[in-house]
This record gives C-alpha cells, structure tokens and sequence, in this order.
C-alpha cells in the first residue's frame, strides 16, 4: 500500500521545534488555523535549502485552497509547526494567505448546539 501524498515523513523522531528551527510562533502576520492556504505561481524553485516539509506544505496547497488545519492534517504535522513553516513561505512569497471564514458564535447558536447534544 502505498503512502499518501505528503506523508513520506511521518514516522520521522524529529521533534517540532527541530522541524521550525526552535522557533514557536509565525514570523509575520497572526496566522490561525481557519487561516486559508493557496501556493502562488513558482519564478523559481525553492531554495535547497527549503525543508521536506515546507516542500510538501507547497505540494498540497498547489491543488486548490486549503486552511492551514487541513493541511496539517494532510501533512500530519502539529498546527504549531504547520503556522512556523506558512509564515515562512508567505515571507518568501511562495504562499498566500486568505482570512478565515471562522467568527465567534452567537449565544443562540451555541445554544442550539448545547439543545442538540442534550437529545442525543
């Protein structure tokens, strides 16, 4: 059986801050797990320098608009490294980045979702 697309690293020992170079928050702007993915249009390639995973990151935005919690899953990283490794393609103009759809639910809404678990 044959590995998903992106996950050819996941049995790997590397902890996350080695993966995010120490570092524990993006670089740049807040990004958020709702935070919308979309790869831009490669002049070059990457550096050789560039990680397995930022390389991966690209892949699987490269086939539409992802959030940043969907491509976590399909890289199957932690969110934590996944925000480190998007700030660093968005500074390297290699990712665009969309605000999330995601507002604060209203007190009815939580409510009715309250009410729904409640009848089951």
């Amino acid at each position: 059986m044959s590995e998903p697309e992106g996950r050819g690293y996941r049995d790997t020992p590397l902890r996350s801050y080695v993966l995010t170079g120490g570092r524990a928050a993006p670089s740049g702007s807040r990004v958020g797990v709702d935070t919308l993915l979309t790869a831009t249009p490669a002049e070059s390639p990457l550096p050789a320098t560039a990680s397995p995973q930022q390389r991966a990151l690209l892949r699987v935005c490269g086939g539409g608009v992802l959030s940043v919690a969907e491509a976590a899953a399909h890289l199957d990283l932690p969110i934590s490294v996944v925000r480190i490794l998007v700030g660093d393609l968005v500074a390297a103009g290699r990712l665009r980045t969309h605000a999330g759809a995601f507002t604060d639910p209203g007190l009815e809404l939580l409510k009715e979702v309250l009410d729904g678990l409640r009848d089951l």
